[in-house]
């Protein structure tokens, strides 16, 4: 982790926060991005990165948690987490970069449901003193906007006349439809990442001792382009009955609308966790989506860049920045 032209004494950075169901994406400006998985532990853990120390609480959040081998809470597990659980996982995810006395972050955030934007604000907006990852830091938190989950991703391209958008996560899978650069179809799917995990964990029981599997450990060999649970299981043939279940059973619906939109002449773009799937980027290509690059954290890098335009046009007119 590499700080890049950044002055020592700087204390206000622009940043995007993608809390996601199934990882925390934070885009702090001059910093590599922080992707850790959207796990909260409350065990007892040295200052690792991740580790906070909070209003009485300690919390540690990202693979650390996972690593602790005890319980953990996880995003995906409530719709609600997203936004309860935002200001500990935008600590947590501060606390694996390099430490700084003040942090003054410019938000610009995304959210899965923005009818939840004023919960979201009253939970983010303040001023803090956590002890990050062992060492005090003294932090503001300012959201500048909230924007609709995959926004982000969008901000600043050349987009198409017509185009259509499709959001593989963890949690829900979204459908979105723009006209000149206008949304004009937002529809989410319940039915992410998540749901093909789980559906392994059943099936992998006779590969583990009558046990279902772990849904942790499925997700991190998957996000790892393999299907290697552990050193003796290999979970591809039960991957391979899943994934084609899944599609059919959750994932068609909204992949046949996009594909009747490209037919209807939109470009049909594909982004997050689910595209890089094992086998799941072939099958998309083969039927005409462009895959973003790095559809994982396209977002967040967009909501920086979203972030920075609205510091920098309300630093040249001299205007208040609302949300």
């Amino acid at each position: 982790m590499t700080e890049k032209n950044i002055h020592a004494n700087q204390k206000i950075f622009c940043a995007g926060f993608d809390n996601g169901y199934g990882s925390v994406k934070l885009l702090v400006d001059g910093f590599d991005v922080i992707r850790i998985p959207s796990y909260i532990s409350r065990e007892d853990m040295e200052d690792v990165p991740g580790r906070v120390v909070f209003n009485g609480n300690a919390y540690t959040v990202g693979e650390s948690a996972f690593r602790t081998g005890y319980y953990f809470e996880r995003n995906t597990d409530s719709n609600i987490n997203k936004v309860n659980n935002a200001l500990i996982t935008l600590l947590g995810a501060l606390a694996h970069l390099p430490h700084r006395k003040v942090w003054h972050l410019k938000l610009v955030v995304s959210l899965h449901d923005v009818a939840l934007t004023d919960d979201l604000l009253r939970v983010l907006n303040g001023e803090y003193q956590p002890i990050l990852a062992g060492k005090l830091s003294d932090v503001r938190v300012e959201v500048l906007k909230v924007v609709p989950e995959g926004m982000g991703a969008l901000f600043s391209r050349k987009l198409p006349k017509k185009l259509t958008v499709v959001d593989f996560g963890n949690g829900t899978t979204l459908y979105s439809r723009y006209n000149q650069g206008k949304r004009e179809v937002h529809t989410p799917y319940a039915a992410g990442v998540e749901v093909l995990i789980a559906e392994i964990a059943k099936k992998m029981k006779y590969l583990n001792g009558g046990k279902l599997g772990d849904l942790s450990k499925i997700r991190f060999c998957l996000e790892m382009g393999h299907t290697k649970y552990s050193r003796d299981i290999d979970i591809k043939d039960v991957y391979t009955t899943c994934l084609k279940e899944w599609y059919e059973s959750y994932l068609k619906k909204p992949v046949n609308l996009a594909l009747d939109a490209k037919h209807q002449g939109d470009e049909i773009w594909a982004i997050g966790g689910g595209c890089l799937l094992p086998g799941f980027k072939k099958l998309l290509v083969q039927n005409g989506f462009e895959i973003l690059d790095n559809p994982v954290e396209a977002n967040s890098c967009g909501l920086l860049q979203m972030a920075k335009t609205i510091v920098s046009s309300s630093s040249s007119s001299g205007a208040n920045v609302g949300v």
